[in-house]
């Protein structure tokens, strides 16, 4: 039950705080925050991530939202935010790369791999927020800008060498 409440509050989170919700307070700061939302390759489940069926479904319904261009794309880059063109963004979640293998008589002969991008090896979110504080009621709200998706990236031994960022979108 807890890890439902979890996972329907980061996905009301993501989906429903970029609506304005009427007087959130001032405006204190932006901010970047970052949420782990399950690592598919762990041994173990932790009980915080996004059950596995509705972390599924939701990387589908955004990717897909994605390459449909429902969101503005932008470069995962520090600094200022720098659109995506379209023909990265479609390289980035398909393309067809060649390679050349030896038959058997000797000859080389090319072979169209399809590379389709697997939004399973998401791990985390990560957000550029505003952060607002109401003076009447002492309390914070949060309202997500953007959403970067980050992947894990491996050593050639198989071994963590950290987090990619694969771009910024932008929510409403």
């Amino acid at each position: 039950m807890v890890k439902r409440v979890l996972s329907l509050s980061l996905l009301l989170t993501l989906f429903a705080c970029s609506e304005s919700t009427g007087n959130k307070g001032e405006l204190i700061s932006s901010i970047e925050s970052k949420s782990n939302i399950g690592d598919l390759s762990a041994e173990e489940f932790d009980p915080l991530w996004i059950p596995v069926k509705a972390r599924e479904a939701f990387m589908a319904d955004f990717f897909e939202a994605i390459k449909s261009n429902k969101y503005e794309v932008f470069e995962y880059m520090p600094g200022e935010m720098i659109p995506m063109a379209k023909e990265d963004l479609q390289y980035l979640l398909h393309h067809v790369d060649t390679e050349f293998v030896e038959n058997e008589i000797g000859d080389i002969e090319p072979i169209e791999i399809n590379e389709i991008y697997d939004p399973s090896g998401i791990v985390y979110l990560k957000f550029k927020e505003d952060l607002f504080y109401d003076k009447a009621s002492g309390g914070f709200s949060k309202e997500v800008k953007y959403v970067c998706p980050m992947e894990k990236v491996y050593n050639e031994d198989g071994s963590t060498r950290g987090y990619r960022g694969l771009f910024w979108v932008k929510l409403k």
